[in-house]
């Protein structure tokens, strides 16, 4: 058996296509998870069956000495770990004794797509797949995209990304209809031809107009921080938005779930990293956070909302984080 742990996300979604489309005739099962960083441990323990591949899940900060004993005493089988974020402050992925495949230069659909390639389990033909993920994850400025995209028609590779990225959006906690998609991603039919993806895409476009004119009205600013609090849609978008519209260094989407506060932040380059300042401050306010240096997460309590704002000012006007 085979148990695929994937992020939700397109990258996640085509990076798990990609590993189906290898290693499914090596397995008479293949059962894809979605997790996430905060959630994996739980994930992989209660779902992990026979080999395992983990693709696009960042490790989380606060829970990581679990989450390496975890991996490092499985015994049901192998572990694949393929995945493109900045690793974890306190430990080296070396540490980890399972077959690691880690890359911050290009998206995890790209390098997924390169691991199985040179292990003759994919043909080119997957190229596409991994341009859309690429593309999702704006990893689309890489050699490889670049040099792959002449040889397809770009106009139909973004417009098949879109059709995935937006549906996708569309279909957050869906995780049997993301799974569908894996499966028709898998066997290289286009986004376009899956016909309920193209009306998820549509309405979230839609969606996505109603949303950029609800954060103009609701947009809040605090010193260098744009952010907006419940948005009706994607909470990555709404912070892109926030940081858009009113011209912050950092735009932030929060949605309140019970206690918790579940943020997404986006940064203007050369201001500050917050895969590192997430990893620090989220989990000394008792939470997780990390990503990418300008597009990340966060959990934290909903009490600790208004002091990582504070802290993050902070560390905005550091001197350290100019430009």
């Amino acid at each position: 058996m085979l148990t695929v742990l994937a992020h939700g996300d397109s990258d996640g979604v085509c990076s798990a296509a990609l590993v189906l489309a290898a290693l499914r005739r090596d397995y008479s099962e293949v059962n894809v998870v979605f997790t996430h960083p905060a959630g994996l441990i739980e994930d992989f323990t209660s779902s992990a069956r026979g080999d395992v591949v983990i693709v696009d899940v960042a490790l989380s900060e606060r829970n990581i000495k679990d989450l390496l004993a975890a991996l490092n005493n499985y015994n049901d089988g192998n572990i694949t770990y393929i995945d493109h974020h900045p690793e974890p402050i306190s430990v080296n992925l070396s540490d980890l004794n399972i077959n690691v495949v880690h890359s911050l230069s290009m998206s995890a659909s790209e390098l997924t797509f390169k691991y199985y390639s040179k292990l003759g389990k994919l043909s080119s033909e997957y190229e596409r797949v991994a341009l859309y993920g690429a593309i999702g994850d704006y990893r689309d400025e890489t050699p490889w995209v670049k040099n792959v995209l002449e040889k397809w028609d770009k106009r139909q590779v973004y417009f098949e990304a879109g059709i995935l990225i937006q549906g996708l959006e569309g279909s957050r906690r869906m995780y049997d209809f993301k799974r569908h998609v894996v499966e028709h991603l898998a066997v290289n039919r286009r986004p376009s031809q899956l016909g309920e993806l193209v009306v998820k895409a549509l309405v979230e476009a839609s969606n996505n107009e109603m949303l950029y004119e609800w954060v103009k009205s609701n947009v809040n600013i605090d010193g260098s921080i744009a952010y907006v609090i419940d948005p009706p849609g994607s909470l990555g978008i709404a912070a892109v938005y926030a940081r858009g519209i009113t011209g912050c260094v950092v735009g932030i989407a929060a949605e309140r779930r019970n206690d918790l506060m579940i943020m997404s932040l986006r940064a203007g380059k050369n201001s500050i990293d917050l895969n590192r300042f997430l990893r620090e401050a989220a989990v000394r306010l008792g939470g997780s956070g990390g990503g990418h240096p300008h597009a990340a997460g966060c959990r934290i309590p909903y009490r600790s909302f208004k002091e990582l704002i504070e802290k993050l000012n902070s560390e905005l006007r550091s001197p350290t984080q100019q430009p």
